[in-house]
């Protein structure tokens, strides 16, 4: 890395070569270096040596996972991402570990546990005041009918938990009667 003419062997960060942007590492390009550096405030991805400005997904900083779009950090983002076949739950930037709720992405609201989308799950979640129904790791909006959520059976009319419902309703092929939205035996 040269700076005014002067060889600096203490330069570590990215530098700009025709169009290309490089990294280099105590004044040497380093071809091997993939990561995030930061260059004037932002965080930028870098692959085998050069700035990768295709790149959109996690990359792994010390001991923390970021999302980077395009080849620049976005601590703006919030919501899924695909890493390896599995989809991941990111919070302004950062992938949430400690995340278990609701997440919309594209239209479909999906159940993420400990900060991955668990296509497995098939029950009630509550998502701010409201419960609603899960399956197979998608809030299905469909759903009408009982549910059973620890040792309790609840009335989802639509994918919501239904409260206000008192009567009777049919579970494969019997009558049942429900009262504020729990199954009365």
């Amino acid at each position: 890395y040269v700076k005014d003419g002067v060889l600096d062997w203490s330069y570590t960060g990215l530098t700009k070569y025709y169009d290309t942007w490089y990294y280099v590492e105590n004044g040497i390009l380093n071809w091997d270096y993939t990561g995030l550096t930061k260059y004037y405030g932002t965080w930028y991805y870098v692959e085998n040596g050069v700035l990768n400005w295709d790149y959109t997904g996690l990359t792994k900083y010390y001991d923390t996972w970021y999302y980077v779009e395009k080849g620049v950090l976005n601590w703006n983002y919030t919501g899924l991402t695909k890493y390896y076949d599995t989809w991941y739950y990111v919070k302004e930037g950062v992938l949430d570990w400690s995340y278990t709720g609701l997440t919309k992405y594209y239209g479909t609201w999906y159940y993420v546990e400990n900060g991955i989308l668990n296509w497995d799950y098939t029950g009630l979640t509550k998502y701010y005041d409201t419960w609603y129904y899960v399956e197979k790791g998608v809030l299905n909006w469909d759903y009408t009918g009982l549910t059973k959520y620890y040792d309790t059976w609840y009335y989802v009319e639509k994918g919501v938990l239904n409260w206000d419902y008192t009567g009777l309703t049919k579970y494969y092929g019997t009558w049942y009667y429900v009262e504020k939205g729990v199954l009365n035996w």
